[in-house]
C-alpha cells in the first residue's frame, strides 16, 4: 500500500524544486497536445524531461490520487534524471534527490 500523503508531498517537492529552476511553466507553457502522443520514454522527443515531470508525471499522479485510482508499483525516474541532466548535476542534484525520494515510495 503506499503512503500517499508522502507521495503527495513529493510531488509538491517536485514542483517547488522545477520552480526554483525556473522549470515550472504552468499552463502558459504547457506544451501543445501533439507532444503528450509520444510513445518515447518520458515524451522525450517531444518534451524536455522537466516539461515531461510537471505535465505528465506531477499532473497525471495528483489526479490518480484524487480519484483514488491505482499507483504503480514500481519507478525508476531518478536514473533517467540522472541520465538526461549528465553534466549538470551540481545544478539539478537536489531535484534528482527529491525524484529518488519518488522512487522509494514506490519499491
Amino acid at each position: 500500500m503506499h503512503d500517499i500523503n508522502k507521495i503527495s508531498a513529493i510531488l509538491d517537492e517536485i514542483e517547488h524544486e522545477l520552480q526554483a529552476l525556473e522549470h515550472w511553466g504552468g499552463e502558459k507553457k504547457r506544451p501543445r497536445a501533439q507532444a503528450f502522443l509520444s510513445t518515447a520514454p518520458f515524451c522525450i522527443d517531444t518534451m524536455e524531461f522537466h516539461q515531461w515531470l510537471e505535465y505528465v508525471l506531477v499532473a497525471k499522479m495528483r489526479q490518480m490520487i484524487k480519484e483514488g485510482k491505482p499507483l504503480p508499483s514500481k519507478m525508476l525516474l531518478h536514473t533517467a534524471a540522472q541520465e538526461y541532466w549528465r553534466g549538470n548535476w551540481a545544478k539539478y542534484r537536489k531535484l534528482i534527490g527529491v525524484l529518488r525520494k519518488l522512487d522509494e515510495c514506490f519499491k
